[in-house]
């Protein structure tokens, strides 16, 4: 990708010239460029901005070209107001002052440059859009595309350094419930690709590349295995609540597409199995549910269960006897083993498996019976089917 080096000579020049270390912070009070801060205190300084700056608000140049306003940990800053041409601020000149005051010939001269540095910082900017702009479009091909798009879209996304030539690479997938109606679900996804991938490149010289799909999905690429921890810290946040995460398996950037078809239905396992996965969810720790996830479960209906399960719908069995049941088989008809997970004494249990018998009015030593339960069962519970209809959850 372009860089755009007239800005940061820009800035040491200046800084030369009033003998003050400066700082560029843009709209969103993030620091985009610093001249040499040489001393164990200007440094220090630095430190503190590159860590807290964009966490600050705004200071108030609307009306003035520049302000002197206090900052935790730094005390009394000169912010000057930095505008394109249009005249929109595209950021802040920052100096430190501590308990010194501004010079007027260092003002003017921070003035007078500030004209230059607001057209520079905002063509980086519109470059920085180009390139960003660029990567989401190619990332949209390489997990969506036919094969010349995705080997293209592979050479782009390498050949330009956007990403590094790990030559292991993963796909994640982000969404909220696919079940979900509300018009705001593609914003939230959006959001999350945006909040990770600034997560990385504020904190960190690593590589990732994401996107927001035409389907509404998100999509992250690491040529790294993703850190789980981290990723569900940073969905945890208030202004993604309700995202969740699948993790596709480690592969060539060639197979990056396979990689997020295995996320996508990673996401969707943990989104109908909510209390039974986490926020985010590895492809290989999705176990059955992924592999159900491939099924329409958003349109199943009670006639598409095996007819074993129909059965045991249509007699309107209750959440108990149908939770004692799938436990059961879950343990491989280990009486003794579902009675204590149930915590429940075996009469009770053998009390529930003959009202279940009535029902289905088939042998539960049958083994294809069995399997048969089992994953209807599953199924009907990720799809939200009967007692599970008034709580789609699975678990609860």
């Amino acid at each position: 990708m372009q860089r755009i080096p007239d800005l940061d000579d820009a800035l040491q020049d200046l800084s030369e010239v009033v003998g003050r270390r400066l700082v560029l912070l843009d709209e969103a009070m993030r620091v985009v460029g610093y001249s040499i801060h040489e001393s164990d205190r200007d440094r220090r300084r630095l430190a503190h901005l590159l860590t807290h700056s964009d966490s600050w608000s705004v200071p108030r140049t609307f009306t003035q070209a520049d302000i002197i306003e206090a900052r935790p940990g730094l005390g009394r800053c000169l912010f000057v107001r930095l505008t394109e041409r249009s005249h929109r601020i595209v950021g802040h000149l920052l100096m430190v002052l501590g308990d010194d005051e501004v010079p007027e010939d260092v003002r003017e001269r921070l003035l007078g440059k500030a004209p230059e540095l607001g057209d520079l910082l905002a063509l980086r900017n519109a470059h920085a859009e180009r390139d960003h702009r660029r990567a989401r479009e190619l990332t949209v091909d390489l997990v969506t595309g036919d094969p010349d798009s995705r080997a293209a879209a592979a050479e782009g996304l390498l050949g330009e350094r956007v990403l590094s030539d790990s030559g292991r690479y993963c796909a994640v997938a982000l969404g909220v419930d696919p079940r979900s109606t509300s018009s705001r679900d593609a914003e939230k996804s959006a959001l999350a690709v945006s909040v990770t991938t600034s997560f990385v490149a504020q904190s960190s010289t690593a590589s990732v590349v994401g996107a927001a799909l035409p389907d509404g999905l998100g999509v992250l690429v690491f040529p790294r295995p993703v850190v789980v921890p981290r990723l569900t810290r940073l969905l945890q946040g208030p202004e993604v609540i309700g995202v969740r995460a699948g993790i596709g398996p480690l592969g060539a950037i060639e197979d990056v597409q396979h990689s997020f078809a295995r996320a996508r239905l990673a996401w969707r396992a943990t989104c109908f199995a909510p209390q039974d996965h986490p926020i985010v969810l590895e492809w290989d720790r999705a176990g059955l549910d992924a592999t159900l996830a491939r099924l329409p479960l958003e349109l199943l209906k009670t006639d598409d269960l095996p007819p074993a399960v129909r059965r045991l719908l249509d007699h309107g069995l209750g959440i108990d006897l149908l939770d004692t049941l799938d436990r059961y088989l879950g343990s491989g008809g280990d009486a003794q083993q579902t009675a204590r997970m149930l915590n429940i004494h075996r009469s009770t249990l053998y009390y529930r498996l003959d009202k279940v018998r009535e029902a289905i009015d088939e042998d539960l030593r049958d083994g294809v019976l069995r399997r048969e339960l089992h994953t209807g069962i599953r199924m009907a519970q990720l799809a939200g089917l009967g007692p599970w209809a008034m709580d789609p959850r699975p678990g609860t």
